[in-house]
This record gives structure tokens, C-alpha cells and sequence, in this order.
């Protein structure tokens, strides 16, 4: 009984050290990628995340993932070499609410590739952590007063293809274990932004569009004024990058109007994107 007594302690003081010293990043300290994405940590065969054992809600987490440009405007398109901001911000509240944790890897969709994208150029709130795998991850740095990280991300060269964030996040009480904490997860899917070669048509090809009324309520009146006819991608995309509506229409060159039904879509930011086969344009539209 003692020698049951004494393993089941020893077990227990391993397990509390683990978990404190995974406010140091669960890469840095326990060498695993614990954000939902293929390929990370599993348990019976599925993903873990910090949900495994931050569970009780008892925050009401919630998790966003944003990929910005130069001037702050969250993105659906990458352009390949270009650098951004990935931010991750963990929405919370509550009573003794202390700080705040995350993890987050960008795959290329094709094979769930690791980019190896990221970049420390703020190593007080975090920091950027390769596993024993290759697998390269960006996670706070101790306990963080915000709850909101900015990681400096390069786009991947052309012909890159998709690429996929995902992240995971949770809010701490301080107790140096996971009881009474919140924790969620999120992924984000960028698409690559097609370019003009030299031996492309030119820019004025481009479709020049316009929505109004923008704000929106119920219908986006959409006039497109097209310099080539053809056949042509509407898609529409929420701040997380998933498509809430998308149209294949065959329209010709000039002006042309088509209406978007947007009754149902939430109040917030999404964007519009019209492809042809070598030429993208995106619009941002505000649902009332």
C-alpha cells in the first residue's frame, strides 16, 4: 500500500510540474504541438489541444485568428514573400481571470506541410519554439498580460497553394494548474493571391468592382465593370476564411449588376472576392 501511495504521489508531483512549466510554452516545455492542426499531439488517434486540459471554461474562452497586412486589414489572400502579422487574441472574462497563453502553427494545406513562417521579433509576449519533429510553432512566452500576440509571418514562395492557421488558446486563473481555466481553438485558411507575369494581359484586365450599400443590411447590390468577358468566381469570406457564399457566373465584358443575398449572414467584416482564371479582385462589405 505504501509503495502504491508513494508511485501515486510521485505521478502526481511529475503531472504539477508539467503543467506549471507549460506556461512556458507547451513546445518549449513538453516538446508538442498541442493546437488542433494534423499531425500535432494525438489522443486516440484525434489532435490535442489546450483544451485537453485547460477544460473548464470557467472563462468562457473564445479564440480568433487574424492574418493583417501593413495597414491592418485582416486578409483572405496571401501574396507569396510578403510579410504580415498573424495575430491570435483570446477572448475572455470573468473572476480571477490572470493572463493568458497560446499556440499556433501554419501548414500548407497540400501534405500539411510546416511553412516554418514564423519570426520573434517580440520575445516579451512570444516566442517561436521547433519540436523534436521539425515542426516549428509560435506560443507565449510565460504567462502574457494580453491576450492578444502578434507573430511576424513570411507568405511562402509561389505555388505554395492554401496555407492554414491553427491556433489554440486559453485563460489562466494563476494557480499554476489547469483547474478552473478556459481554453479554445480556431483555424484560419488563406488563399494564394494569383499574380501578373510579364506575359499577362494587363493590369486594366483586372475587374474594377464596387458594393453598395455598404454598410449592408439585406441584399449587396453588386456592379461589376469588366474589361475581359468570361467566367467568373464570386466568394464571399468571414474573418476566419471560411466561405459563407460563393456564385460561377458567365458574364460579359462592360458593366454589369448582380445582387447578393446577405439576410443571413452575421453582423460583421467579411470579404468579397471575384476571380477569373488569372485575375482576382477583393472587396470588403459590413453587415449591419
Amino acid at each position: 500500500m505504501k509503495i502504491r501511495l508513494s508511485v501515486f504521489f510521485f505521478l502526481a508531483f511529475i503531472g504539477l510540474l508539467t503543467l506549471s512549466g507549460n506556461k512556458n510554452g507547451r513546445a518549449s516545455q513538453s516538446g508538442a504541438g498541442n493546437t488542433g492542426a494534423p499531425g500535432d499531439q494525438t489522443l486516440n488517434g484525434a489532435p490535442l489541444t489546450c483544451t485537453g486540459c485547460h477544460d473548464d471554461n470557467a472563462f468562457n474562452s473564445i479564440v480568433f485568428v487574424q492574418v493583417l497586412d501593413t495597414g491592418g486589414v485582416a486578409i483572405t489572400h496571401y501574396t507569396p514573400g510578403r510579410l504580415y502579422n498573424a495575430r491570435v487574441s483570446v477572448n475572455a472574462s470573468g473572476t480571477g481571470l490572470s493572463g493568458y497563453g497560446f499556440q499556433m502553427i501554419a501548414l500548407r494545406d497540400t501534405g500539411n506541410i510546416d511553412l516554418d513562417g514564423f519570426s520573434d521579433i517580440n520575445p516579451n509576449n512570444y516566442k517561436i519554439a521547433t519540436i523534436n519533429n521539425g515542426r516549428t510553432y509560435a506560443e507565449h512566452a510565460n504567462t502574457s498580460a494580453s491576450n492578444i500576440f502578434n507573430v511576424r509571418w513570411t507568405a511562402p514562395a509561389a505555388g505554395t497553394g492554401s496555407v492554414t492557421f491553427y491556433a489554440a488558446g486559453n485563460a489562466v486563473n494563476g494557480n499554476n494548474n489547469s483547474d478552473g481555466d478556459g481554453a479554445s481553438n480556431t483555424s484560419l485558411r488563406l488563399f494564394e493571391e494569383i499574380t501578373l507575369s510579364s506575359g499577362d494581359e494587363q493590369v486594366s484586365a483586372v475587374p474594377l468592382v464596387s458594393v453598395s450599400p455598404n454598410p449592408v443590411s439585406d441584399v449587396a447590390q453588386l456592379e461589376l465593370n469588366l474589361q475581359q468577358a468570361g467566367q467568373y468566381q464570386l466568394t464571399a469570406y468571414n474573418l476566419s476564411g471560411s466561405s459563407i457564399w460563393s456564385s460561377a457566373l458567365n458574364l460579359p465584358a462592360g458593366i454589369s449588376n448582380y445582387q447578393i443575398p446577405t439576410e443571413n449572414w452575421e453582423a460583421g467584416t467579411y470579404y468579397l472576392s471575384v476571380n477569373s482564371m488569372k485575375y482576382r479582385k477583393i472587396v470588403k462589405i459590413l453587415k449591419l
